[in-house]
């Protein structure tokens, strides 16, 4: 006898098989407060609808088939990973590509098999051996090969899917390096058959769902009747007394993947409090999951949220608000350049003028209906000035001020209105009792200030300016009469 065979058959007389449901029942509790209290909150929920209820389930269902299968090492996955997988995210489908060809049919495979569990849950009947091999054929469907310990070493050869094993799987740990012993071949479907009498006992159907989910998973890896898939079988199984329970498996992600095999470790040694803890936290992990999926479903995601403010932004003629207001600021400007121009061509040795920007602190408005102000970044309003002095001895200076009026609106006949500031309180912007000075329609603005509306300005400016020094005329007359 070879030395592998020997050691072979060390470990098959090393098997330890697992427990009775009255020996674990015996040895564990659960704490059913927290159970009581966390689905006593999921039960609030109860008046959200169907759909939002199975969109926040197959949520659950989608964390779990795909992490399912990185416990196992079939694919690596990160946290933001599996989220966008399991919200179907956008581009989640590219994110997926990016693992390898092989990723995508493996995680639809498992995501079956979770639909086939839930199928189990909804049935009276209790668990069966078929229905166990049904199970290892879904969730492995996509796996063609296995990695196989023989005479001359590791190989890949064909997956038997919904197969007892015929060839020894005792599992060398990767973690400590030793063998650890799993039911030899021959003792494998006696060992099943007890399995299942066990979770056909009344004392297990009488159970609470946490204890009989860790049972179930834990019976079955202990066995591991199977060539390669009993983890997935054994997390998928447990899934079916969670979903008769709660409607929802359990969600072990590939994050809690250390603490449950210290887990299952330390049951082996006979402490199986310890399992059920870690698949009592799980459970409890799922329906706060669930729960934060469907106090989401309420509200409008962050993107969506952003989307809403950002429509905010969007005129109802089309136009967005910083397109209204670069048009705005262009208008000033054109406006103040063409003013200045009509200024140069009057200035000198007696009359000096200016026309330029600034804001007056604490300048407010009458809401108004239809219109805005002009506002810098900061939300001040950009006042507009047009400024002339006259020469001793007639020194004399006037000023007028100006606003611009953007339309909330924003159609593209509405027009923007340029206003003299006027009324006894110089602080107070009315627009109803503020002349209009100047107009431009939203069409001659966007998308390029027109030919026609720049040539306008240019009248504007000099009938303004001519306007401005009839004015300064009179006070400058007015000043020299009253010299003494």
């Amino acid at each position: 006898m070879s030395e592998a065979e020997t050691n072979i058959h060390v470990l098959d007389a090393a098997y330890k098989p697992f427990p009775t449901f009255a020996e674990w029942a015996s040895r564990t509790s659960v704490d059913t407060v927290r159970w009581d209290r966390y689905n006593a909150s999921l039960r609030d929920r109860s008046g959200l609808t169907p759909e939002v209820l199975n969109r926040a389930r197959e949520i659950a269902k989608r964390f779990a088939a795909l992490d399912t299968g990185a416990i196992e090492g079939l694919y690596e996955v990160d946290r933001g990973f599996t989220y966008t997988v399991a919200f179907e995210i956008a581009a989640w489908e590219v994110e997926l590509a990016k693992k390898g060809e092989n990723v995508r049919p493996l995680f639809e495979a498992q995501l079956h098999a979770y639909d086939y569990v839930l199928s189990l849950a909804t049935k009276a009947e209790p668990i069966s051996e078929a229905a166990i091999r049904v199970l290892h054929d879904e969730v492995c469907r996509a796996q063609a090969t296995y990695r196989v310990q023989t005479s001359i070493g590791f190989q890949e050869q064909p997956l038997p899917k919904g197969k007892y094993k015929v060839l020894p799987n005792h599992v060398l740990h990767s973690r400590n390096g030793t063998d650890h012993s799993h039911a030899p071949v021959d003792v494998t479907p006696v060992e099943m058959f007890r399995l299942v009498e066990e979770l056909r006992s009344d004392a297990f159907r009488a159970a609470h769902p946490v204890l009989q989910a860790a049972y179930a998973h834990y019976g079955l890896v202990v066995i591991h009747p199977f060539a390669d898939g009993n983890g997935r079988v054994a997390r998928a199984l447990a899934s079916v007394f969670t979903y008769r329970a709660i409607s929802m498996p359990i969600v072990i992600l590939s994050e809690h993947k250390e603490a449950y095999l210290d887990s299952l470790e330390v049951a082996d040694s006979g402490d199986y409090q310890s399992f059920v803890d870690f698949m009592l936290a799980r459970s409890l992990d799922t329906i706060r999951l669930v729960e934060e999926s469907l106090l989401g479903a309420n509200t409008q995601g962050p993107k969506e949220s952003a989307a809403a403010i950002n429509g905010l932004y969007i005129t109802k003629g089309g136009y967005e608000q910083a397109h209204v207001n670069e048009a705005g600021r262009e208008l000033i400007e054109l406006i103040k350049t063409e003013i200045g121009k009509s200024i140069s061509k009057v200035v000198g040795p007696n009359l000096q003028g200016n026309a330029f920007f600034s804001v007056i602190s604490g300048l407010k408005s009458v809401p108004n209906h239809s219109h805005r102000l002009q506002v810098r970044e900061d939300g001040e309003p950009i006042i507009s000035y047009i400024e002339f002095r006259s020469s001793a001895p007639a020194s004399v200076m006037l000023r007028r001020q100006y606003v611009l009026w953007l339309p909330k609106d924003a159609n593209s006949d509405d027009d923007m209105l340029f206003t003299q500031i006027v009324g006894e309180d110089a602080n107070v912007v009315y627009l109803s009792s503020s002349p209009v000075a100047f107009s431009a329609a939203m069409s001659d603005l966007i998308p390029v200030i027109s030919g026609v509306l720049q040539i306008r300005v240019g009248l504007f400016a000099d009938r303004l300016i001519s306007e401005i020094l009839a004015e300064m005329k009179r006070l400058v007359q007015q000043a020299l009469d009253n010299q003494s």
